[in-house]
C-alpha cells in the first residue's frame, strides 16, 4: 500500500506573512496554500542541489 502525504505544521514568522499572502497572489491564485508552500519548498531544494552543484565544480576547477 502506498503511503500518502505527510502532514506538518510550522509556523512562520509574522514578517514573512507579507510576502507569502502577496506570492500567493502573484503566482498562485488558483492553488491553495498547502500547493503554494510545497511548490516554494521544492523550488527552494532544487535551487540548493544547484548551487551546492556549481560549488563543487567550482572547486574540482580550482583543485
Amino acid at each position: 500500500m502506498a503511503a500518502g502525504p505527510k502532514r506538518m505544521t510550522f509556523a512562520i514568522a509574522p514578517d514573512m506573512e507579507a510576502p507569502l499572502d502577496s506570492i500567493k497572489k502573484e503566482f498562485f491564485y488558483a492553488c491553495t496554500r498547502s500547493e503554494m508552500i510545497r511548490e516554494l519548498v521544492s523550488a527552494g531544494m532544487r535551487a540548493m542541489k544547484a548551487e551546492k552543484a556549481e560549488k563543487e565544480k567550482q572547486s574540482a576547477r580550482a583543485g
